[in-house]
């Protein structure tokens, strides 16, 4: 991954534009808290009153459902005040590295080819980011893939980015063997259907199938260098991330990596100006991965053809 995002110090823009936001986020945070305080309160003494009640003998459903939904209120009150507090700061660090933020990634999300994501599954998505690198359009939101259900589980959650092809090529699809094994009542989680099977590739104990779209030609030498870099992209964004899959037309590219946490962090309840830049770092760091990743591949397509000429 890119070096770490500098700490943000008091001469520059956009810590004076983020510390700048430091008192609303700290309103938000403290409206909250008095939000879930109360709630928290209310929860008590219906949980206290159903237990009077299942010791009397008598129907307690009512506080104790009463006493449920108040914890669910304090879940979801926490959750917005983040989404508020993130949707303040994150548009100003987007703006700092040429990109565009918005919380909303639906529009983003129905767009996505139905292949790079499990196709049993709900899918949502949050912090789309957008922006222009060179001449090519970058766009990319974090996504997550459920079951969904009382029992819901999680099938992808990650990070899901859109490039654009510099040389046209033809149209593949790379991801993890295990995920497009057909199970034993259901096809894999990743569908193959209409593909020819090029090869496999092995990293750091991760097989991945290639997928093209035909079946008579050599492989070309642009897509040989993309293979190389999505296969083994660690080299270039860090361990945080692992490709989960990537699948492209032939004109622009989808790729989607799995994370092990919730990117663009940024908030808190009781947050300090510490806290606030601690969070503004590691956003910053988020950032980098994708535009990172496009510029390694734009100059393997370009590596690669200029070899082959």
């Amino acid at each position: 991954m890119p070096e770490a995002a500098p700490l943000p110090d008091s001469s520059t823009e956009v810590a004076r534009a983020v510390r700048a936001l430091l008192p609303g986020l700290r309103r938000i945070g403290s409206l909250t808290a008095v939000l879930i305080a109360v709630l928290a309160v209310a929860a008590g003494v219906l949980g206290v009153w159903g237990i009077s009640l299942l010791m009397a003998g008598t129907d307690a459903q009512i506080p104790i459902l009463g006493a449920a939904v108040c914890g669910g209120l304090i879940y979801w009150a926490h959750l917005g005040m983040i989404r508020r507090q993130e949707g303040m700061v994150m548009p100003v660090l987007a703006s700092t590295v040429g990109l565009t933020y918005s919380k909303d990634a639906k529009a983003f999300i129905a767009g996505l080819p139905q292949r790079l994501l499990p196709k049993r599954g709900i899918r949502s998505g949050e912090d789309y980011v957008y922006g222009i690198l060179g001449t090519h359009t970058i766009r990319m939101a974090e996504v997550k893939v459920e079951t969904g259900g009382k029992n819901s589980r999680t099938l992808f959650q990650g990070l899901v980015a859109q490039f654009p092809n510099q040389v046209a090529m033809p149209a593949f699809f790379i991801a993890l063997e295990d995920k497009t094994r057909p199970g034993m009542f259901f096809g894999g989680d990743l569908s193959t259907e209409g593909l020819f099977h090029l090869r496999d590739v092995l990293t750091d104990g991760r097989r991945y199938g290639i997928w093209t779209s035909w079946s008579s030609v050599d492989e070309p030498p642009a897509l040989a260098a993309v293979i190389d870099v999505l296969t083994h992209i660690e080299t270039h964004v860090g361990p945080g991330a692992q490709l989960y899959a990537a699948t492209s037309n032939g004109e622009e590219t989808h790729i989607a990596l799995t994370h092990g946490r919730n990117l663009f962090r940024v908030g808190g309840m009781f947050i300090d100006e510490n806290d606030l830049f601690r969070d503004v770092r590691g956003a910053l760091q988020d950032l980098t991965v994708p535009l990172t990743l496009a510029q390694t591949l734009i100059s393997a397509e370009a590596a690669a053809v200029q070899k082959g000429a």
